[in-house]
């Protein structure tokens, strides 16, 4: 009985493995959150970079 269960989990985990294996977009996701933390990143330096500067505008303004 349980040489019969260890072999379905075998093929069965083997099965699964060759499916992920076999996938053309393996390496889709990996790049796709590169380029999403690369784009953060960037918004980010923006964000430093040119709030002060709109901050200070923003001071300057007199209603």
């Amino acid at each position: 009985m349980l040489n019969n269960l260890y072999a379905y989990v075998t093929v069965t985990a083997l099965e699964l493995r060759d499916r992920a294996r076999r996938r053309p977009d393996g390496g889709y996701s990996t790049e796709s959150i590169a380029v999403t933390a690369f784009l953060v990143a960037l918004a980010l330096a923006a964000l430093a970079i040119l709030g002060p500067k709109v901050l200070a505008k923003i001071r300057g303004v007199t209603l």
